[in-house]
């Protein structure tokens, strides 16, 4: 055990060093190289309450919002994310908690990679967005996470009765992994044709560094915005080019449900033995596990992975200490 606790501090030491080491090597964020980008679709309820970003140092390909695409490489069908063409795949989820049903409007967008600056480099890495509605259909909790399952965070709207919050909520802000947040969005005559929720996204790493509501028509008014197109998320499973077609996600043998071409070099090395995952790490599908061929976990305990499911989400929020 005393073996095991030094290789463990040992670990945690390089990860720390590496995260500061991206960190200090992070660009400066200036205004004139954000990129907004709007979904400004609003007929169907997937498209009005879908979330809006504000992309730091937009300028390089890696950080802007793409479209999941096949190309040919070495005479190979290869899937990539194109960082020219902004795309929101979405889906709907119902699910019940004291007799009670809500629905679970579910985002994901994807980036070209995480440059190998940081500890979570790769490609094709996302990151995946969920409101949770009640049966009125105002947003009670906004949840997101990479979609690898890591960095997760919670943010209820004012919606949510307190005595749902796990104990000892921070009143204020929140820190996530690094990330100062706000603990809760005030949502008092919230109105998705006109309120948007806006997520601000680091260079590089991708992580969301401020969540807040926003004004769409002030949003509407930014020179550097985008139009991101909706799709569905099966959209992700049907990828075409030239009368081909392709998943973007791998269908079968030790990868299947996981993103093609998502393997995560430093993670495995630094984490993979501790977390008892040789693919820690890398993005993932997110469905029924019989199906996807992965359980979609957000805790690193190897024994809490399933009651960590984000798929199966009333669990899910238990688990976390969430009582909607």
């Amino acid at each position: 055990m005393g073996l095991l606790g030094q290789h463990l501090r040992i670990a945690t030491s390089i990860i720390l060093l590496l995260c500061l080491a991206a960190c200090a090597i992070a660009p400066h964020t200036t205004a004139d190289k954000q990129q907004y980008v709007l979904s400004s679709a609003t007929d169907t309820v997937l498209a009005q309450f879908a979330p809006n970003f504000i992309v730091d140092n937009a300028d390089e390909d890696y950080n802007r919002i793409g479209t999941a695409a096949l190309r040919i490489r070495d005479d190979d069908l290869q899937v990539y994310v194109d960082p020219n063409q902004a795309t929101i795949y979405a889906a709907e989820q119902q699910f019940c908690a004291n007799n009670q049903t809500f629905t679970n409007l579910i985002y994901r967008v994807h980036f070209s990679k995480t440059p190998y600056s940081h500890l979570t480099a790769g490609k094709n890495v996302g990151l995946i967005i969920i409101v949770t509605l009640n049966q009125a259909q105002q947003p009670l909790l906004v949840t997101t996470v990479h979609s690898c399952g890591c960095y997760l965070a919670f943010i209820p709207t004012s919606n949510l009765d307190t005595a749902a919050y796990p104990p000892n909520w921070p009143v204020d802000k929140q820190e996530v992994y690094g990330e100062l947040l706000p603990s809760s969005i005030a949502t008092p005559d919230y109105d998705p044709a006109r309120d948007k929720l806006v997520l601000r996204l680091r260079s590089g790493t991708h992580r969301i560094r401020d969540i807040q509501l926003r004004a769409a028509a002030q949003l509407q008014q930014q020179t550097k915005s985008v139009s991101a197109t909706i799709k569905p998320m099966a959209a992700l499973r049907n990828l075409e080019y030239a009368g081909q077609q392709l998943s973007f996600f791998e269908t079968e043998g030790s990868r299947k449900g996981y993103v093609r071409h998502s393997q995560k070099p430093f993670e495995r090395l630094f984490m993979s033995w501790w977390a008892m995952d040789w693919r820690v790490g890398e993005d993932k599908d997110l469905g029924p596990s019989e199906q996807t061929g992965v359980v979609f976990y957000t805790s690193l305990k190897f024994w809490d992975w399933e009651e960590s499911n984000l798929w199966n989400f009333d669990n899910f929020l238990n688990y976390w200490g969430w009582k909607l």
